[in-house]
């Protein structure tokens, strides 16, 4: 076989493969577009926020507001928006945040939190030091319970 004819070939192939679909990858959900929660801070006023994280579990989605933001060493205020895939508030669960350091273990805390309404739910949450934190979001509704697990950072006052 000519050398042309054999490069040709090898050439044809290449370019055959370069444009074969290879294997389909599903592409993840969209979450759907939601404005800014509106965030009541310690002193009670409302603010504007957005949100430090957001995920997927199942049907529901959930995003995560901290006051402050980034979350400090003390008292802080964790909201969380819950909807599920069609955008559509979850009014009637009970929410809670298991918080922990992921580094070193501070015991057992749980926080329950408030339904605000229109799928809003908060809570005043405490944090003893700075470093690497995890809060689970604990969704309880229609006898089912969902876990979302938010990593984050905690800052020096």
């Amino acid at each position: 076989m000519p050398l042309k004819l054999f490069l040709g070939l090898v050439m044809i192939a290449l370019t055959a493969c370069a444009m074969s679909p290879g294997n389909s990858v599903a592409l993840p959900t969209p979450i759907p577009t939601f404005t800014p929660a509106l965030l009541i801070t310690p002193d009670q006023n409302v603010t504007q926020a957005a949100p430090m994280d957001s995920k997927q579990s199942g049907d529901l989605f959930v995003w995560i507001y901290s006051n402050p933001n980034p979350p400090i060493q003390g008292g802080n205020i964790f909201e969380v928006v819950v909807a599920d895939a069609n955008g559509q508030a979850i009014t009637d669960a009970k929410i809670s945040f298991d918080i922990d350091m992921t580094n070193m273990s501070h015991g057992k805390n749980v926080v329950e939190a408030t339904s605000m309404g229109e799928g809003h739910y908060n809570g005043k949450v405490a944090f003893l030091m700075p470093g690497p934190w995890r809060i689970l979001v604990v969704i309880e509704r229609s006898g089912q319970t969902s876990t979302i697990r938010f990593d984050f950072k905690v800052t020096s006052k």
